[in-house]
């Protein structure tokens, strides 16, 4: 092979890269036209956390704040749990101004809050996530 012939070659080469580059990167940015926070939205809802729709969803080591219909504030952090054929949840609830508590709830069991009864209606342990638990809003 000469020398011509290996320049040839690679300048072949570099041509068909480059416009190889040059068509991914105009798909790219055709692609982009919708933004990706749009997107995500759309294939998957965004988890409910603090209160949404009579629900309070609680994370284990993550304080809540709730407030109730007669301006005053409750702080709920979970602070255990126990996973097994009895599934409960550990959760200190602290009354503006008033002592705080901790109450041993499993699914089902209720609590009240403010003047309003809320339920455990969701329990949920991992090992590789913190606890969590839902209470809904009795009516």
């Amino acid at each position: 092979m000469t020398v011509p012939e290996r320049f040839s070659g690679l300048a072949r080469l570099a041509a068909v890269t480059a416009i190889g580059l040059t068509l991914g990167a105009g798909l790219t940015a055709c692609s982009g036209e919708e933004p990706q926070a749009d997107v995500a939205a759309d294939r998957s809802p965004a988890p409910v956390l603090g209160e949404n729709d009579d629900r309070i969803q609680l994370t284990e080591g993550i304080p809540y704040t709730l407030r109730t219909s007669g301006s005053e504030t409750i702080a709920l952090e979970i602070t255990g749990h126990s996973d097994g054929p009895e599934s409960n949840v550990d959760i200190t609830v602290a009354p503006e101004g008033g002592e705080s508590a901790e109450h041993t709830l499993g699914h089902g069991d209720e609590l009240e809050l403010g003047g309003e009864t809320w339920r455990v209606s969701e329990l949920g342990f991992s090992d590789s996530m913190p606890g969590s638990t839902t209470l809904t809003r009795k009516n």
